[in-house]
């Protein structure tokens, strides 16, 4: 033990520690344990910690020609686009299981317009690309295709296109069943007069959810349906919209928020004019994270599996990388029924 003061531990000083060969180590170290038994990993594992083993990137990429590293290009107008609870949840659930792999993330805003003049794609170094895309199908299939010419594994998160290319996996959650779930509670509960608040920006999640809710409705005669576009899906936006179409509208049987935020400035605005919820109007919301417990009354709403959603695409990126094929092409991740008091 004293020959290591003062230098590197190396992987051989691991193999020596545990009597097994310095290639059993790299595969433990590089996360390839498919070839390594799990009695074999733990003591390895052990070792590392007892030892302080710190991998040298430098060495690591070198050896495997890879970066170890992986991007996530999220297109959002909005400047503070990590505040927004589905996409911090799914970046942590990614992030997470990438570290745990000795993989990091590089996670980068875009504007629509300016998505292939990204930086990300011109700088860092990257193995394989996440995204999640907004805007009219034919310029999502083309940015998608931007990125395939890349000669990367891509993963795209809450999209429709159909794709055939093997470089490409979608990871979804079952939005439209979550719309069409929703919308037959308040339509059980007597509903007539629906309003979907959603954001002017075309987000697939947001078309898969509206598509939901409009099935439930059809199987219901005397329901009907509008729909009203928020500049920005902001509490002030959502508010300001809502101003103008209850100025002119009357009141509906009940708010389907297009997300909890939306949901909750809709629930604060119709409060502040006097009308009780869900007595006058219910309204619920989409998504399910820890604001729509805050709310007075809670939200009613669907809780989404964002977290895991980032969690399968790590492992999917990581299997890509490891074998050459995605083990998955397409997945589509089930979403919950929440029952809170606003609807």
């Amino acid at each position: 033990m004293s020959s290591r003061v003062n230098r590197r531990v190396t992987l051989r000083d691991i193999a020596e520690a545990t009597n097994v060969s310095v290639m059993t180590v790299s595969n433990v170290v590089n996360g390839k344990s498919q070839f390594v038994s799990s009695a074999t990993r733990q003591k390895v594992d052990a070792a590392i910690k007892k030892l302080k083993y710190v991998p040298s990137a430098t060495s690591r990429k070198l050896r495997s020609s890879q970066e170890f590293s992986i991007g996530m290009i999220i297109m959002d107008e909005a400047p503070v686009f990590l505040a927004d609870p589905f996409i911090g949840q799914l970046v942590a659930g990614l992030s997470n299981h990438l570290s745990t792999n000795n993989y990091s993330l590089t996670v980068q805003g875009v504007r629509p317009e300016s998505f292939q003049r990204a930086s990300l794609f011109s700088v860092a170094g990257t193995d394989a690309l996440c995204a999640i895309l907004c805007g009219p199908k034919a310029e999502r299939r083309k940015n998608v295709d931007f990125m395939l010419g890349r000669h990367q594994p891509v993963v795209i998160f809450q999209d429709s296109l159909d794709i055939k290319a093997s470089g490409i996996a979608i990871v979804n959650q079952d939005d439209e069943k979550g719309g069409y779930e929703i919308t037959s509670h308040v339509i059980s509960r007597g509903a007539k007069k629906l309003l979907f608040v959603r954001p002017l920006v075309q987000w697939p999640a947001i078309e898969k959810r509206l598509k939901g809710v409009k099935k439930a409705i059809a199987r219901k005669k005397g329901v009907t349906l509008e729909i009203l576009k928020c500049e920005e899906s902001t509490f002030e936006k959502t508010q300001e919209a809502l101003a103008e179409y209850l100025a002119v509208t009357k009141v509906p049987d009940a708010i389907l928020g297009g997300t909890d935020a939306m949901a909750i400035a809709a629930m604060r605005y119709c409060q502040d004019q006097g009308y009780k919820v869900p007595e006058d109007i219910m309204v619920t919301g989409f998504n399910g994270f820890s604001a729509s417990s805050y709310s007075t009354p809670s939200l009613t709403t669907i809780v989404s599996p964002a977290y895991e959603m980032g969690q399968l695409a790590g492992q999917l990126i990581l299997d890509r990388l490891r074998t050459g094929r995605f083990s998955a092409r397409k997945t589509l991740l089930p979403v919950s029924f929440k029952q809170g008091g606003s609807a």
